[in-house]
Parts: structure tokens; sequence; C-alpha cells
């Protein structure tokens, strides 16, 4: 069965800011962290209390929501990306970010519900941080699913330098082998282990737009900006895009072709399409 996933998995980390408005490039005092890029048309986010539409800008210290059939996604001025599942709820709580040096902090908090992170500039030398009732699970430089239920939250590593999950104790576990993961309950952080490609595969699935939803969708959709919506090369797609030029991660002529670098084939390897790794 073919696992749920686009043409090329990594499309989701190849998002520039180039169809994005212009109040999206903007200085490090800006209070922006960044824009909502992607939203189900038939089921509305919110965000305080508003409705989310495509385009808006998110700051720190908003809680974005989900229905329950809704996803939404996230870009951020240091090209991190977030997409947030069905029923879920995100609190933006610390985004700072210097383009220059490209150095900065993101903090977020997940009250409920599925994330995904693909990390950016950021996420190259200060973890990503998502914190849950039961701890917090760092991202650095790469992709990370976290899923926070009501008695523990789980986190699988996908692609990048490593994740990390840590307990309100302060207990941690690191892992760094993709298709691996964690959980964090009341016994403490789990020992890391291999998610089973079926449960990876209902996680990135809730992720992803649902198409026998199409009798709600609006059938006669506007057409696509002008402009370069996503970046496959090594320079950016338009001059309104954050940062100067892209993460390395997010350039697949950059990206060298080995099984561990290649995020296409280590998720194909990780659902069974290929070869799955072998735990130690």
């Amino acid at each position: 069965m073919t696992p749920p996933i686009s043409k090329d998995w990594w499309i989701a980390a190849a998002l520039t800011s180039a169809a994005l408005p212009t109040a999206f490039a903007q200085t490090a005092s800006t209070p922006r962290a960044g824009v909502v890029s992607a939203i189900t048309s038939s089921a509305p986010a919110t965000t305080n209390a508003k409705t989310v539409m495509v385009g808006d800008n998110v700051v720190p210290g908003e809680t974005l929501r989900t229905g329950p059939d809704g996803q939404l996604h996230v870009l951020f001025l240091d090209q991190s990306a977030v997409t947030l599942g069905a029923d879920s709820e995100l609190v933006i709580e610390t985004f700072n970010y210097d383009p220059a040096s490209r150095q900065g902090q993101i903090r977020l908090r997940l009250n409920q519900g599925l994330l995904r992170v693909v990390g950016g500039h950021i996420s190259k030398t200060t973890a990503t941080e998502i914190a849950t009732a039961h701890g917090k699970v760092e991202i650095r430089g790469g992709i990370t699913v976290v899923n926070s239920e009501a008695n523990s939250t789980s986190g699988t590593f996908l692609f990048g330098q490593q994740m990390r999950a840590t307990d309100n104790s302060g207990n941690s576990q690191t892992i760094t082998r993709p298709g691996f993961g964690s959980s964090i309950g009341s016994q403490g952080v789990s020992t890391p282990s291999r998610t089973s490609p079926q449960q990876l595969n209902l996680l990135l699935s809730q992720l992803e737009t649902r198409p026998n939803n199409v009798n709600q969708v609006n059938p006669n959709p506007s057409p696509a900006p002008s402009g370069q919506l996503l970046s496959t090369g090594n320079t950016p797609g338009g001059t309104t895009n954050p940062g100067n030029s892209l993460a390395n991660d997010r350039l697949r002529n950059v990206v060298d072709t080995r099984e561990t670098a290649n995020p296409t084939q280590t998720l194909r390897n990780i659902l069974g399409v290929g070869q799955t790794p072998v735990a130690s």
C-alpha cells in the first residue's frame, strides 16, 4: 500500500514566501513570527477566537486551534514550518530571529493534538522546543512528529540531526535514528524504540489533506498567485522570502544521495516501502 506522502516528501520543507504577503519579510524587531500558508478550506481554524485565513500573520502569544477535520500549516520567518492536525491546539510561546546571523529561538506549546515540525535556520544551532503537559520535545535541524494526548506525549524522529524527549523531572532520551521515537507519561520518558510503519502511516495521514471532502471544497478555487511557489534550486524564490538563501536541507540539489541524508528515501524506508532500518 502506498504511504500517505506527496510526490516528494521534502516538499513540506521547501515552501518559501515567494507567494506570501510582502509584510512577511520583516526585520528581527518585528513581533511577527510567521504566516499561515495553508489551511483546510472545509474546516476553518481559529487563533485567539478569530477565524484564520491563508496569509494571516502569526505572532508570539497566539493560540492556534483546529477542528475535527482541519489541518493548518504555518511558515516561520526562519523557514521553520509546522503542520497542525485535527482537534489540536498550539501556542506560539516564543519566537525571535535575527536574519543576519540566522540565530534565534522557537518555543511552542502543544496543549493537545498532533504536530509536525520542520526545522529551519534557527534549529541548526538552537533546538526548537515543543512543550506539553508531560514534558518537552526538542528538535535540532530536522523533522519530527509530536502527538500529545491526555495521558502521554509521543515524539517520532523522521529526519535531521536529533530529537530529545524530556519529562517534567528532567529525565531525557536523545534519538538520532529516523523512524524511532519516545513517549513521555506518568512513568517518565521511555527508552527509544522504533515506531511501526502502520503507526507512522496513521500519524502522517492525519497531517495530509482529505480528498474525500471534495464536496465541501470550493469547486472554483482562485488561480495560484504569480511567482515561484516552491523553491527546488539553490536560490530563493523571490525578494520577499525570509533570509538571503534557503537552508541546505531544503535544497534538493544540495542534499546528498546517502540514505541518511535523503528525507524521501528515509521516510520510504521507515514506512516499509524500502529497506527498513534494523533496530540495534
